[in-house]
């Protein structure tokens, strides 16, 4: 395997094969429940019966046999789409480096940097190691793609020979009778993996998972998003309960005199609990305003509680934004702040698009919240499970109601999350990304972004209003995407400007109604901005 044939993959033969053995399932699965109730319809006795009656049984079961071959069959090639839609999309982001940086790569992989390109760096003044640098950087970019692309093809032969040998486990377990329970996706499975998989199942079985696995299902990236909704709902009065009664049981065992540990141990626990109760209370706002939110995610397992919601349904929307906030944002103090946002973002896009507009408050990662700020550690966390997010989003909608068109608009620290998620995602899953008030893009050069080209956009204030901007060292933060050749600028006008102390006084200001920057951000999550 060389840089030419990856160069060669589609996942489209595969995509499409997917849906058809999806397709044969269901046609199958109609059968075999009319072959069923003709079934429970045989009453007579007597030979002539049983004959009919075990004709039938051995036809349900050959039917079985062959709709769990086809739904084994859909998932190893969705697990095929993903790995390559990921391997396209570095094959791009390479491409679009080497013209970037003036570099070859011929049809074996080899990179060799451009004649003219020596002459102009053998100046006295420019890094003699310059073409050197180059040269590495496209060189171990291919290298990690080739591995990734050899693991890829050693999973699929693995699952294609347990498919053959008939011991691949599908997750769904059909049975006419609906006796067989599913069982979760294996851990890492991809998020084309579990959009096929939850397709496959009966609306009984999707019903049963939820129920009985609400927590898993409600955080499962590749299942739609109403199913989501539904599981989130049930786990989310459970969490409730359960953290009032940790606090509850906690305060009743603290003893008069508690160490600095024991006070912060009961600070957390009351966080968890307002955090908890301001995901119910965002919930609650569809009851005024007759807006739908749903509840996207919600993740109790760490030091803080996590949450994306959603004003209108990402599973049917026209156009789906994603807004990532920044540093010092929490559910417990920013989700309200943000659904008002979000709010003010919806109704600002709807006045560029007749489709339908859902508007994603993606707290769903842990923010800095002080110092850590300095780091990068968040951004590269945080970025995983966007990235996670944005490929279960696509994963979804290929199974559901087709491609939406996807912008990530991401504000501050945000930003450097996005971008570095960006360079995660598979290709087509973002469809424009729009950074603002960045310390940092997440990356070096616009052609690591997973993006089509000139779909890269920043907005930036003035300055000396929102000195955040490029902030942060270029060699972890990535560069300022406002002097970043290759970004698309937006207006960056956030109003009126008063003078404040601070030098970054208007870093917040990008979502404030009638303003040039919101109205351009707004039109890129309408799809009007060309």
């Amino acid at each position: 395997m060389n840089w030419a044939d990856i160069k060669q993959w589609d996942s489209a033969p595969l995509q499409e094969y997917a849906l058809e053995c999806e397709r044969k399932q269901r046609k199958l699965q109609e059968t075999g429940e009319d072959l069923s109730t003709e079934l429970s319809r045989l009453s007579g006795q007597g030979q002539t019966a049983d004959a009919a009656r075990n004709a039938l049984r051995k036809r349900v079961s050959e039917i079985e046999e062959q709709v769990n071959y086809l739904i084994s069959a859909a998932e190893v090639a969705s697990a095929g789409v993903q790995g390559i839609n990921e391997i396209r999309a570095n094959i791009e982001d390479i491409s679009q480096l080497a013209v970037s940086l003036s570099v070859h790569i011929d049809t074996s992989g080899v990179v060799s940097v451009f004649e003219s390109v020596l002459r102009e760096l053998a100046d006295v003044a420019m890094d003699p190691l310059a073409p050197l640098k180059r040269l590495t950087f496209i060189r171990e970019r291919i290298a990690t793609v080739l591995t990734d692309a050899r693991a890829l093809e050693e999973k699929l032969a693995g699952m294609i020979s347990a498919l053959d040998r008939g011991t691949f486990d599908n997750g769904v377990h059909y049975s006419v009778s609906g006796s067989a329970r599913p069982s979760l996706p294996p851990a890492g499975a991809s998020a084309q993996e579990v959009a096929s998989w939850w397709s496959s199942l009966s609306d009984k079985d999707k019903q049963w998972m939820i129920e009985n696995y609400p927590e898993q299902i409600g955080n499962l990236d590749g299942v739609d998003f109403t199913s989501r909704d539904k599981a989130n709902r049930i786990a989310l009065p459970q969490k409730i309960a359960e953290a009032e009664q940790q606090l509850a049981d906690y305060e009743r065992e603290l003893g008069d005199d508690p160490t600095v540990e024991q006070l912060g141990e009961l600070k957390r626990l009351h966080r968890q609990l307002q955090a908890l109760r301001a995901i119910g209370h965002t919930l609650k706002k569809e009851e005024e305003d007759g807006t739908p939110r749903f509840l996207l995610g919600m993740d109790t397992s760490g030091p803080n509680v996590l949450a994306a919601v959603s004003q209108n349904n990402p599973d049917t929307a026209d156009h789906v934004g994603v807004i990532v906030p920044g540093m010092t944002t929490n559910v417990a103090d920013s989700l309200g702040d943000y659904d008002d946002k979000a709010s003010t973002m919806r109704k600002n896009v709807k006045e560029y698009t007749d489709g339908s507009v859902a508007i994603v408050e993606y707290l769903n990662y842990d923010a800095p919240q002080d110092v850590d700020v300095m780091s990068t550690d968040k951004a590269q966390a945080g970025a995983q499970r966007l990235a996670g997010f944005l490929n279960g989003l696509d994963a979804s909608r290929e199974h559901g109601a087709g491609d939406a068109h996807v912008t990530v608009a991401a504000h501050s620290y945000g930003s450097t999350t996005a971008g570095i998620a960006a360079t995660k995602v598979g290709d087509g899953v973002i469809d424009d990304l729009v950074q603002f008030g960045s310390p940092g893009s997440g990356v070096q050069d616009v052609g690591e972004l997973h993006v089509p080209k000139g779909h890269a956009w920043v907005s930036a204030a003035p300055y000396r209003h929102d000195m955040v901007q490029g902030v942060g060292p270029d060699a972890t933060f990535g560069k300022n995407p406002d002097t970043m050749p290759g970004y698309r600028h937006l207006s960056g006008d956030v109003g009126d400007t008063p003078w404040h102390p601070t030098g970054w006084g208007e870093h917040s200001s990008y979502f404030k109604e009638k303003t040039k920057a919101l109205d351009d951000i707004s039109r890129v999550i309408a799809g009007e901005k060309k």
